[in-house]
């Protein structure tokens, strides 16, 4: 690796761990933060919902225009996005409590944060085609670490400060992230050393989506399988306090074992470029979707907070091997004038569970018992498992 690709590198693990504290803010302290300003849990649920939709609908759109335009307002989009959160969260800030205003602009942030984490997966693509290798696995285990230490350092300031804290540390890192776009000019002295790729005139256009889906009918049931999947993975992050108190927990323990979960996941992502030279990246995700089901099932058999530290850690071999398992499969099994718009798929799904999950999670919670609720997760868990494990192609 040259001097031009390890600066690249460094910018790119930047741009993902202020990225990551962004999303840390949002949606590990978004109710801490609403309930400080006197909503309730209902409206709260409203809020997440509402920016999963928002997010849901206009991930595929901008997807595809992005592919369109050959990316070349990928970086645009990341720092028009950014900017857009800062003022969207300083609103939330100096708007009046209980007003209607404040609730649509927090359910805009959740949507922004859902569309910038494909926009920043697929930065890592765009650089690549500049002829400089991006070790993606090393920059998002350092967003995990950030989004760690996110988790514990902000909790301390709620609690010996203010919950005022939340908005003002997600402006700073809004702000470092849209900055950090700033670092990725082609033309830039930092990038004339790299070997310049030829344009392609002739270059194949991205499909539509009517066309995508007949092209990829294999990926769109892996799509469906995604999306259920993450239904339970998404009902445990966002009710997770629900859970702990059920063992006897406490707040405490909630922040602490989210940043436990967390760095679990910070060694299977520095390993992972290791671990495809010797494993196929749709071997690597089967063993991921598996294991979140196993996770899910320690969760519900968990009788105390150490059992619940003992299935966090399958975070290691779960959602931290998913993910960059997943942005190797979809770069593998999806054509490159696509590839946005793949990525955007899988995120979009994930965005559909987690709609599904704060309704019915929710509902769950309010008519039956916690245990009820984590038995009909791990139900619908196995279920997404068996989806995926159906439709993972082998790749090469």
């Amino acid at each position: 690796m040259n001097l031009s690709e390890k600066k690249l590198n460094t910018n790119y693990s930047l741009l993902q761990m202020a990225y990551w504290v962004t999303s840390a803010v949002l949606f590990c302290f978004t109710t801490v933060f609403l309930q400080f300003r006197g909503y309730s849990n209902y409206e709260i649920g409203i809020v997440f919902a509402a920016g999963n939709i928002i997010g849901f609908v206009i991930q595929p759109i901008i997807a595809g225009y992005i592919d369109r335009t050959q990316r070349r307002t990928l970086l645009r989009f990341i720092r028009l996005t950014a900017l857009l959160s800062m003022l969207l969260m300083l609103a939330v800030y100096l708007l009046p409590s209980g007003s209607v205003s404040l609730i649509g602009a927090y359910s805009l942030l959740i949507a922004g944060s859902t569309l910038l984490n494909p926009l920043c997966i697929s930065l890592s693509f765009y650089i690549e085609s500049w002829g400089c290798g991006i070790n993606f696995s090393r920059a998002r285990a350092l967003g995990s670490f950030a989004y760690a230490v996110c988790n514990v350092a902000l909790g301390m300031l709620v609690q010996r400060v203010s919950e005022n804290a939340v908005p003002a540390v997600f402006i700073v890192f809004a702000a470092l992230l849209g900055a950090a776009t700033l670092l990725f000019n082609p033309g830039d002295r930092a990038h004339r050393s790299m070997p310049e790729k030829k344009v392609e005139h002739n270059a194949e256009k991205p499909s539509s989506l009517r066309e995508f889906a007949r092209e990829n009918k294999r990926f769109m049931l892996f799509l469906v399988g995604t999306a259920v999947l993450y239904f339970t993975h998404s009902m445990i992050c966002n009710f997770m306090i629900e859970f702990i108190r059920n063992v006897g927990g406490s707040s405490e323990d909630m922040g602490w074992i989210l940043a436990f979960m967390t760095v679990m996941e910070v060694p299977i992502m520095l390993i992972f470029p290791k671990l495809t030279k010797r494993f196929k990246c749709s071997s690597l995700l089967r063993v991921a979707v598996i294991m979140f089901t196993v996770k899910e099932l320690m969760i519900f058999l968990a009788p105390n907070i150490a059992a619940l530290y003992a299935a966090e850690a399958l975070q290691a071999f779960s959602f931290a091997l998913f993910v960059p398992a997943s942005v190797g499969y979809v770069g593998e099994v999806i054509a490159k004038h696509n590839a946005v718009k793949g990525q955007a798929f899988v995120t979009a799904m994930m965005t559909l569970g987690s709609i599904f999950a704060s309704y019915i999670g929710g509902l769950l919670l309010d008519t039956a018992t916690p245990k009820i609720t984590l038995l009909v997760g791990v139900i619908v868990s196995a279920v997404g498992t068996l989806i995926m494990l159906c439709s993972i192609e082998t790749t090469k």
